[in-house]
């Protein structure tokens, strides 16, 4: 299919050949324009832009050599001589940007040389010719007919002629675009296939968690009944290396998950860039929308992206369960050396800051301690467990957590050491549950919401330092909360495992 806008007869005729017959050169231009536009063709803009500049040079100094005459005003022959040096600026201006694409700059072309066809050459030039004509400059042509006449003086049947060509084209283009759409239902259907395959891999995945967890409260209930909690670390140990597999390919199908959510909707972000096209299809944009509208397309897209991040969201929840799992069963040590308490208390904010700051308000009260002989990083967990059960149990408006650092007398622990307390205004613990906090598992969570390893962790890792923990709970009204103080001893414990104790 070829986009002839414009076919070349009596209308454009001005009565004098040698312009004449350089305007239909321009003709011939802009259709070829046109053929880039519809992409018939491709790789031509260049060389149909040096057409342009030639015939542009060639025409103009013809054109000026014919009006400068005696019969035209001189203001004239200066006002012409401006357009056509005004029409190679805007030309060049228009090549120079190179912006978009071929088809792009030359659909910007089409639309100034169009412009132009009109405007001057249907207008200003054939003006000028019949001034010269009338005065005998050069004779009448003899296909200046009445009905010619009648056509010359009447440039906008061209231009309604243009948009008659532009339209039929348009319906070619029209049908294409109805075919590529069908060919787009029908990736969208594979795609909703494999999509469907992988959301069963993920649900059969799940159930292979569930499972997981069913086993290990089973274990649970074996570990209450030997009380052998040196056994526990060993199982948590395994139990997280085994959780971890699992996260590992679900993880991975996530991320394939999400590359090809956003391979469709790049597809379908194309397709709606064509829009202003078909928009000159009222009745198939009118088609368009009411598709997008039933099948709630910016509902789906949005869904799509929260779903996902849920899915991120829980495998987050099972990484901190194996984190926690690990770090009850030391898996992973760190140096022991005397370090500043208050410093990882500051850290350990600083990094949970953005879970607390939404929920309650941090007091500091940090007294000048000597360093303290630690494991920082295990300390730096029973600080971050303690901090989040804190934040975890405020009322829905919000409340207070101080967190202070002291020096501790001999009164408290009978040498020297710290006390770091972390209290809050909280909802408090049930009474009944004081003597239980402590063991493993426990919890009083919603199912999938805790692990019951947190405060068993912290009872472990003071113990291991040598130092004591102790916790006071109220569910009073008006004064409800809970306080961990923490005890340890400056020189660490009295026999370190693994080290030898610096006097």
């Amino acid at each position: 299919m070829s986009f002839k806008a414009f076919q070349w007869g009596p209308r454009y005729l001005t009565g004098i050949k040698l312009i004449d017959e350089q305007h239909e050169t321009l003709v011939n231009l802009i259709n070829g324009l046109g053929d880039i536009v519809l992409g018939e063709v491709a790789g031509t803009l260049d060389t149909l832009v040096a057409g342009i500049r030639d015939y542009a040079r060639m025409h103009f100094a013809s054109e000026e050599a014919i009006w400068s005459n005696d019969v035209i005003g001189l203001e004239t022959q200066e006002d012409h001589l401006a357009q056509h040096l005004a029409f190679v600026s805007q030309l060049e201006g228009l090549c120079a940007s190179g912006s978009g694409s071929e088809v792009e700059q030359a659909r910007f072309l089409h639309d100034f040389l169009t412009g132009w066809l009109i405007r001057h050459i249907l207008g200003e030039d054939r003006a000028l010719a019949a001034k010269l004509i009338e005065q005998g400059v050069y004779p009448k042509l003899a296909l200046n007919s009445e009905a010619v006449a009648t056509g010359l003086a009447n440039s906008e049947i061209v231009f309604l002629e243009a948009v008659e060509n532009l339209y039929s084209s348009l319906s070619v283009v029209n049908e294409r675009l109805r075919e590529a759409n069908s060919t787009l239902e029908s990736r969208v259907q594979e795609r909703t296939r494999e999509l469907a395959l992988a959301n069963e891999r993920l649900q059969a995945e799940h159930e292979a968690l569930r499972q997981t967890n069913i086993e290990l409260e089973e274990t649970r209930s074996r570990l209450l009944e030997t009380e052998k909690l040196a056994s526990v670390g060993q199982l948590a140990a395994g139990v997280a290396h085994e959780i971890n597999n699992p996260i590992g390919f679900v993880n991975s199908n996530l991320t394939s998950l999400s590359e090809y959510i956003e391979d469709i909707f790049a597809l379908l972000d194309a397709y709606v860039g064509a829009e202003p096209l078909i928009a000159r299809d009222p009745q198939q944009m009118a088609s368009i929308r009411q598709l997008k509208m039933d099948r709630n397309i910016d509902f789906v897209t949005e869904d799509i992206h929260t779903l996902l991040a849920e899915s991120r969201e829980g495998l987050q929840r099972v990484k901190r369960i194996v984190i926690d799992l690990q770090a009850f069963s030391h898996v992973d040590q760190t140096a022991w050396q005397y370090s500043d308490i208050c410093a990882g208390l500051d850290s350990t904010l600083t990094l949970i800051g953005s879970e607390i700051r939404h929920r309650a308000e941090i007091e500091k009260d940090f007294a000048a301690l000597p360093l303290v002989y630690c494991n920082l990083g295990q300390i730096n967990q029973v600080f971050m467990n303690l901090l989040m059960n804190a934040t975890q149990a405020m009322h829905s408006d919000g409340g207070r957590i101080r967190v202070t650092a002291r020096l501790a007398h001999a009164d408290d622990m009978g040498k020297e050491g710290v006390c770091v307390e972390i209290a809050d205004n909280g909802v408090g613990i049930d009474p009944a549950h004081l003597n239980k906090i402590f063991e493993p598992f426990f919890t009083t969570k919603p199912v999938g919401k805790g692990t019951g390893l947190g405060l068993s962790l912290v009872w472990g890792v003071i113990a291991a330092h040598g130092g004591r923990i102790e916790v006071e709970s109220t569910q009073e009204a008006g004064k409800s909360g809970t306080c961990f103080r923490i005890f340890l001893p400056v020189n660490g414990p009295e026999h370190e495992p693994g080290m030898l104790q610096e006097n």
